[in-house]
């Protein structure tokens, strides 16, 4: 609920501050042309890195291998793009991250072990039904 409330409601009116202000220092064409080219850069290389985590998909899949890094890649590619497509600079920020594979990696490492030990204390269970 906090998070939804972080994203929907603070996160926009600090891209909005930090938009004025860099438009009150810089001007507002080369803040616009900013914000356009870290979308359009953004966007080419989301296209470059998801061609690269296809690839490496048909690849693991073609050697009998489980494709744990391309679907990682992939999913982290997929969050990425909507932040690099919003204009703004904060949320360009998280994007770009995004977009360096050894930060998602470290991310999904994280969130790996958080969902072992939530596992492992019986917070977590699965449930596996047949249809």
């Amino acid at each position: 609920m906090i998070f939804l409330f972080l994203l929907l409601i603070v996160l926009p009116i600090a891209e909005m501050f930090v938009l004025l202000k860099a438009g009150g220092a810089f001007g507002a064409l080369p803040v616009i042309a900013a914000v356009v080219a870290t979308a359009l850069i953004g966007g080419a290389i989301i296209r470059w890195q998801g061609l690269q985590a296809l690839h490496k998909l048909r690849q693991s899949t073609g050697n009998g291998e489980a494709p744990i890094e391309p679907v990682v890649d992939g999913f982290f590619l997929l969050i990425a793009a909507p932040f690099l497509m919003t204009p703004g600079f904060i949320t360009d920020a998280f994007g770009f991250l995004l977009l360096v594979p050894p930060f998602r990696h470290a991310i999904a490492r994280e969130a790996l072990k958080r969902i072992r030990a939530s596992i492992d204390s019986g917070k977590t269970t699965f449930t596996f039904r047949q249809f």
